[in-house]
Parts: C-alpha cells; structure tokens; sequence
C-alpha cells in the first residue's frame, strides 16, 4: 500500500500553500479548477448574500457555534466549532461533504481546535492547542497524522490566541499574543529562526490576528491598541490603517490585497484597500436583528464567508467588483 507523504515527513514545502493561490477556492460547483485562470481583480464595490447557512442547519452537522473558518482550493468551505470539536467541510452550494473531528482519545478526534490551514494539496490542518500539535486530513476528511510542535513550541502553541499563518511563499507561521512574534516554522515545526520577526519596539502590544498580503507583506491586528497595522516581508511595522479604534474579531486577505476586518461591535465588515483606506463598510445586522461577525474567510470564487459564534449562523458573501484595469 502505498504510503502518504504525511506519513513519511511532515515537511512544510509540501503541506503549506500560498495563501493567494493553492490554499483558496478556485471554482464553481461542477467546474475543474485547473480550468479557470487566475484573472486580475477590481476594487470590491459592495457584498451581496448568496448562501445563509442557518442555526438549524449548523447544529444538525454538529458544528452550532461556528469558531473558524477557511476555504480549500476547489471553493469548499471548512467550518470549525471549538466546543463541539468539529469540522465539516461544504462544497460550494452549501452542501455537506463531511465531517472531522469530534470528542475522543484517538488521534484522529480533536481536544482543543483553535484555528484552520489548507495546504496544498489540499489537506486540512487543525491547529489543536490541548495537544500543542497539528492535526491533518485529507480533502476526503480522512485522517493523515498528528504531528506535535518541538522545543519550546510546544508550550507555547499552547497559550489562547495562537494563530495559523501561511504566506505568500507558501511557508507556515505562527502567531504567539504573549511573545508579540509571528514565528517562521520549519520541517519538523520548529522555530525557522533564532531572532525576532515582529519588533516589539515598534510599538506593538498585543498581536491577536494576522492575514498575509501579495508580495510578502501583512496585516496584524493589535488588540491592545485596536489598530490594523501592515508589517513588511522585514517584519518591520508599518503605519496603522485609517480604520483604527474598532474591535476586530476576524481579518482576512484577498487576492487584489484588499483587507475584510470583521467588527462585532458595530455588527459589520470593514473592507480596506492596501494603502489601508477604508474602501466600503457592510452591515451585518441591525438594532433589531444583532449579527456579530467573529470568523471571516476569503475564496478566489470571490466570496466571503462570515460566521457569528453566538447566533449560530454563516453567511456566504459574494464579492461585486469595478472592472479591473
């Protein structure tokens, strides 16, 4: 029988896709996605409903209280509940293809999932901070592996708030709140280097989300100031997005670089340009019908999917753009 590449190497060079490319979704329902070609993006111009996944549906696939969400590269959504330990996977029309996950003491369930990857070829990875390990199944929801953080990764992908980050090049990073680091890591999921990566003297304070941007460059989020910051491919920090002062709950990338900062304070979607201009704000919900968005993902169908933790809900968004130049 032949064996999995997970199960001779965890290598990142093949478990990790570049977010603009091989991670995101690439085709409609029914379409090959190796037949539809990369094409230049406009500005967003607005955000209009397409699928609203309700409370009943989430709860009847187990995942009620949606906490992450990411897309794979054939336009299927992965949803993950936190509480529940699961994650199941809908193609692009909404239907449900599996699950993964779930309560147990085998290798395959989950005991404390926090965040989402792709890679790719197309497996999932679930960042599981109970065990301070990567968790991984194939596009069939099949289990692949579990492989553990070395060093002192270990405990330290262990502390709330540790994020998943694939950039641009493809490799895999970390985001550790209480070091105020992205952390590079290499093939057995050690630190890729000695030295810092973010430079705390920049004035960052509490680092809680991240998104790549083409070309190597970033978004951080600094909850400690409430202030969306670019970093560069250096790690140098840049000048805050005009967008400042609002909670973020969730942010996420396009391919054009244009940036979807969710704020549940205000029941919204910010949508910032690469200069860090806001560009167009859509609401949620309302006084009467609250919609606090708490996970947001992006896929090269265009479409933004948005989940509310408490209300049990996902709406998927598509994306209406100016013609591109």
């Amino acid at each position: 029988m032949r064996t999995h590449p997970w199960h001779r190497s965890f290598r990142i060079a093949v478990l990790a896709a570049a977010f603009c490319g091989a991670s995101q979704g690439s085709a409609r329902a029914g379409l090959d996605p190796s037949s539809i070609r990369e094409t230049p993006l406009g500005a967003p111009v607005g955000l209009r409903t397409e699928i609203v996944l309700d409370r009943a549906t989430l709860a009847g696939w187990g995942v009620p209280r949606p906490t992450a969400l990411r897309y794979d590269g054939e336009g299927a959504l992965y949803i993950l509940d936190a509480g529940s330990r699961r994650v199941v996977k809908i193609d692009a029309a909404g239907k449900l293809l599996h699950s993964v996950g779930g309560y147990g003491d085998d290798p395959a369930s989950l005991t404390l999932p926090e965040d989402l990857a792709v890679d790719r070829r197309e497996s999932l990875l679930v960042l599981d901070r109970a065990r301070g390990a990567l968790v991984a199944f194939d596009r069939a929801g099949s289990f692949l592996a579990s492989r553990p953080f070395e060093d002192d990764l270990g405990e330290a992908s262990r502390e709330p708030g540790a994020r998943l980050n694939l950039d641009v090049f493809g490799r895999l990073w970390l985001l550790l709140p209480r070091e105020r680091d992205l952390v590079p890591l290499d093939d057995r999921l050690r630190r890729a280097r000695t030295a810092r990566f973010l430079t705390p003297e920049d004035g960052l304070t509490e680092p809680s989300l991240v998104a790549p941007l083409p070309g190597g460059d970033g978004w951080i989020y600094d909850a400690g100031r409430r202030a969306l910051r670019r970093f560069r491919s250096s790690g140098a920090l840049g000048t805050a997005a005009d967008s400042t002062g609002f909670e973020v709950s969730a942010i996420e990338t396009d391919r054009a670089g244009y940036l979807y900062a969710a704020d549940p304070g205000e029941d919204r979607l910010v949508v910032i340009d690469p200069t860090g201009a806001t560009v167009f704000v859509r609401l949620l919900g309302g006084p009467s019908v609250p919609w606090t968005p708490t996970a947001v993902a992006w896929s090269r169908l265009d479409r933004v999917a948005v989940a509310d933790r408490a209300r049990g809900e996902v709406q998927i968004l598509a994306v209406d753009r100016r013609a591109a130049p």
